[in-house]
């Protein structure tokens, strides 16, 4: 049977890994308390130190006619209540109709694509690009042209972990990061169950985790870079009302 990753898989992972718990041994609610108290912690700590954890999600909203450009954080009021964004990786909206929607792709493009041709502002009609800009506390999505109308709008993104909540799912979260909060959080729990067992081994493969992602690509923060959005294609206004 597959196991479902949820951080309380997590930390039963990481207490099996110092030897804490038996297989087939349930945790205590002691146990999964503290695991999530001391992921947040761990979260806290790398935030603070410039590693990220990457988290796959997809993120629902309505359009604003006229209004191109959206702010989204869960740190400071913004549009958009979530963890910055960190990447795209595909963008839509539906049309909607009488009996059935039309959903229409928004090609993801770069700010210098953005800024580097001629363009019609204002322009309201049906978006055709999107385009992320990272800031300190917020992520900005800007679409162009703005929206005639308040289109259901869908975004799969790459957000940065910085909180769990109890038995939340885990299943976007890529394995090599699942393998490191493993054992950042089973070195955590030593400090709570000495009697927990952790080798010189198992300290020597914390540090490989911790320095290959503390080098990871600060752009999309995948262990090796990737290229995105090479490809070059005017979008003059005139092309963007056939589109």
């Amino acid at each position: 049977m597959q196991v479902v990753k949820t951080t309380n898989q997590l930390i039963v992972d990481s207490l099996y890994l110092i030897g804490e718990l038996a297989t087939n041994e349930t945790p205590d609610a002691y146990m999964l308390s503290t695991g999530v108290d001391l992921l947040n912690e761990i979260l806290a700590y790398f935030t603070a130190a410039s590693i990220y954890i990457p988290f796959l999600t997809t993120i629902d909203f309505n359009l604003v006619a006229g209004k191109s450009t959206y702010s989204i954080s869960d740190m400071v009021p913004s549009d958009i209540i979530a963890n910055k964004i960190v990447d795209l990786s595909f963008a839509n909206y539906t049309v909607p109709g009488s009996q059935q929607g039309l959903i229409y792709p928004l090609k993801i493009i770069s700010k210098a694509e953005y800024y580097g041709v001629t363009r019609q502002t204002p322009l309201n009609t049906r978006p055709a690009f999107i385009f992320l800009d990272k800031q300190a506390q917020q992520s900005f999505i800007t679409l162009y042209p703005a929206p005639d109308q308040p289109y259901p709008c869908s975004i799969k993104v790459k957000t940065m972990m910085n909180s769990v909540s109890a038995n939340q799912d885990l299943l976007e979260l890529p394995p090599y990061y699942y393998g490191f909060l493993k054992y950042a959080l089973g070195r955590e729990f030593i400090q709570y169950y000495p009697s927990g067992n952790w080798t010189d081994k198992t300290e020597q493969k914390y540090q490989q985790y911790y320095t290959t992602l503390k080098s990871a690509n600060e752009r999309d923060l995948t262990i090796r870079p990737s290229a995105i959005l090479i490809g070059k294609e005017p979008f003059y206004w005139q092309n963007i009302l056939v589109y």
